[in-house]
C-alpha cells in the first residue's frame, strides 16, 4: 500500500519558484518562498488537467488541416489562372488577326472595311434592297420571293495567274444561314446581255467591280447580314464583310 504524504510544506506542483501547502489530502492555496525542509518525502504527483490539454490539441490540429486546406486551395486557383491565361491571350490573338483569313483567322469587318482571302481583297462598295430589278412587263426583270438585296462590290486580285470567281465564293450568311446568290436576280441587276459577277476572270494583279442579289425573308432585314467570301476552291478559310443597317424594299 502506498503510504499517504503526510500534511506540509512542498515544492509547488505548479512550477512556480516556493512551496505550498499539502494538507495530506489536497494542496491547498497557502504558498511560501521558503526552500522546502531537507529531506522531506517527495510530493504528490500534480494533477493533470487531461481535458484542456486534449482540446487544445484537438484545435491545433484543426487549425493545421484548414490552413492547409486554404493553401491548396489558393494554389488551384493560382494554377486555373495560369492555364486560362493562354486561352484569353490565344482569343485575343485571334481578335487581332488581322485582315487576312487563315486557317487561325477567320476576319470580321464593318461595312467599310476589307477582307483578304485567296489573294483576292474584297470590300462593299453600297448595299440596297429592292421588291424587284428591272421592268417584270415583259419579262425582261426579277421579282423577289422575299425581298432583293443588293450589293455592289469591288475586288483586287494579287493572283500571279488569272482566276474565276464562282457563285460558292461570295455567300450572305444570316443568323447562322447561308443564302448562295440569286442568280436571276443578279443577272437583271446587271442588266441584259451582262456576265453576272461570279463568272467574272481576273487577271494577275486586277481590279472589278460587280453587282450580286440575293434573296432573302423580309423578317430578315432587321437582322445582322454579312457578306462571307471564301476560297476559289475547295479552302475552309473564310472572311466577313458586315452589311450596313438595310431599310425596307423599294
Amino acid at each position: 500500500m502506498t503510504t499517504p504524504t503526510p500534511p506540509g510544506w512542498y515544492p509547488d506542483p505548479s512550477g512556480t519558484p516556493g512551496t505550498r501547502f499539502w494538507d495530506g489530502q489536497a494542496w491547498t492555496d497557502n504558498t511560501q518562498a521558503a526552500p522546502p525542509p531537507i529531506g522531506a518525502p517527495a510530493p504528490p504527483p500534480a494533477q493533470k488537467k487531461h481535458g484542456k490539454c486534449k482540446w487544445f490539441a484537438l484545435g491545433l490540429v484543426a487549425l493545421i488541416v484548414i490552413s492547409a486546406a486554404a493553401g491548396g486551395s489558393s494554389d488551384k486557383q493560382s494554377s486555373d489562372s495560369s492555364s486560362s491565361e493562354p486561352a484569353s491571350s490565344s482569343t485575343a490573338a485571334k481578335d487581332k488577326c488581322g485582315t487576312t483569313a487563315t486557317d487561325e483567322c477567320t476576319p470580321r469587318v464593318g461595312p467599310n472595311g476589307s477582307v483578304k482571302v485567296d489573294a483576292l481583297t474584297w470590300r462593299v462598295s453600297s448595299a440596297t434592297t429592292k421588291d424587284q430589278i428591272g421592268d417584270t412587263t415583259y419579262g425582261l426583270g426579277e421579282k423577289a420571293n422575299g425581298v432583293f438585296v443588293v450589293v455592289k462590290l469591288r475586288v483586287h486580285s494579287t493572283h500571279d495567274e488569272s482566276v474565276t470567281l464562282t457563285d460558292n465564293v461570295i455567300k450572305l450568311e444570316i443568323d447562322g444561314t447561308t443564302y448562295d446568290p440569286d442568280n436571276d436576280g443578279t443577272i437583271a441587276a446587271m442588266g441584259s446581255g451582262a456576265e453576272p459577277f461570279f463568272l467574272e476572270t481576273l487577271g494577275p494583279d486586277s481590279d472589278e467591280t460587280g453587282t450580286v442579289v440575293f434573296d432573302i425573308p423580309k423578317a430578315k432585314l432587321s437582322k445582322k447580314l454579312e457578306l462571307r467570301f471564301g476560297e476559289l476552291g475547295l479552302g475552309e478559310t473564310h472572311g466577313y464583310i458586315t452589311l450596313p443597317a438595310l431599310g425596307g424594299a423599294r
